[in-house]
């Protein structure tokens, strides 16, 4: 059975190592890095897609796939834990209301991430015209993978396809990588650099060598349906000065519900502002815009997830915050409630001490 829009089927990952992680209430006074060594890499940080289409075959087994994204590990030895957090959005060619041909159908996507010919984790949509767009997100939990070898130059692949038995033939029917940019039956253009591929390499790290917080909030948000970013959480990465070397990886939950259908997104950054609605992210921080711009059409209920890691490249003065904001809008115009669930999401943040290097 193949999950609706927003609702992705994850197959192939392993127990939430994160639950064992400690709680951040400062470095260990006696760590020791010993052979514990962390890298994260954000990957390509705009227009990370390599494709702008998915071809929509008419059986899975006749699906061309896609290299949709891929970033190189340096010094991967056997044994290292490989971490893969994405995102990527996908939108039918068809939005609800248009008819042409083609148009009649929801399209079946996989996607999914490979460590070499090694199969990391694998979500499976079926796009409908009514959602129009889709979100893959791996969660760092379900994207680790054990390396079973050393391999001085490995890639981490997205890998995608596409299929419906009701596609026409000769590749005529299409998944967008990315947004549509207009009406895409008209001009044919898709707008990307919504999507990342990331890469975190633990090498001897044990739970208590992660140092974890997590916030959340109380009650309902309702988002104005203009357009005009509005923060539904900020997190304080830390309690005092963010130190040269530290590495995070950022995990986020937004659940919304909307009284009718309107356009949902988030973005995900980093300021000294917890009221800050908008932001160019952070000097010092590698890299300083720590994710993407992205989401769905929600009609009734959606969930948006967000990933992001970063390396601190010099010390920076606290307080700094993960802030999250939503942006809404009713396609064609109009306007709706929509809501977020502040208690039902959360901001989940998880440290590398500078100690453990690269």
């Amino acid at each position: 059975m193949l999950a609706a829009c927003g609702a992705g089927l994850v197959e192939g990952s392993e127990e939430d190592f994160w639950d064992e992680t400690r709680d951040d209430d400062g470095d260990p006074s006696t760590a020791l890095a010993g052979n514990k060594r962390v890298a994260v890499d954000a990957g390509k940080t705009s227009d990370a897609e390599l494709v702008q289409q998915l071809p929509v075959a008419r059986s899975e087994n006749g699906a061309a796939k896609r290299v949709v994204m891929t970033t190189q590990l340096p010094n991967i030895a056997k044994g290292d834990r490989v971490i893969a957090p994405a995102e990527v959005q996908v939108t039918t060619r068809c939005d609800i209301g248009q008819n042409a041909p083609g148009c009649n159908y929801n399209p079946n996507v996989r996607a999914q991430l490979r460590l070499g010919n090694r199969v990391i984790a694998t979500q499976t949509l079926s796009c409908t015209k009514n959602e129009h767009h889709c979100m893959f997100v791996f969660r760092p939990s379900e994207a680790s993978i054990t390396a079973d070898r050393d391999c001085a130059n490995c890639s981490v692949e997205l890998v995608m396809w596409a299929w419906h038995g009701d596609a026409r033939s000769g590749d005529q029917d299409k998944v967008l990588v990315g947004g549509n940019d207009g009406n895409y039956l008209d001009n044919g253009k898709v707008e990307g650099d919504q999507a990342r591929l990331m890469v975190v390499r633990e090498r001897g790290i044990a739970a208590g060598d992660r140092a974890m917080r997590e916030s959340s909030g109380n009650g309902t948000f309702d988002v104005n349906t203009n357009a005009n970013p509005e923060v539904v959480y900020s997190h304080l990465l830390k309690n005092g000065d963010l130190e040269a070397g530290e590495q995070y990886v950022i995990e986020a939950r937004v659940e919304a519900n909307t009284a009718s259908r309107a356009r949902f997104s988030t973005e995900m950054f980093l300021t000294h502002d917890k009221n800050a609605a908008d932001g160019n992210g952070l000097d010092k921080v590698a890299p300083s815009q720590i994710g993407e711009h992205n989401g769905v059409n929600c009609d009734g209920g959606c969930v948006a997830r967000k990933v992001a890691v970063f390396r601190v490249q010099e010390k920076i003065a606290g307080p700094v915050y993960v802030n999250i904001t939503a942006r809404s809008a009713v396609p064609g115009g109009g306007s709706t409630r929509v809501t977020v669930k502040r208690a039902d999401g959360f901001v989940r943040s998880v440290r590398y001490a500078a100690i453990y290097g690269q």
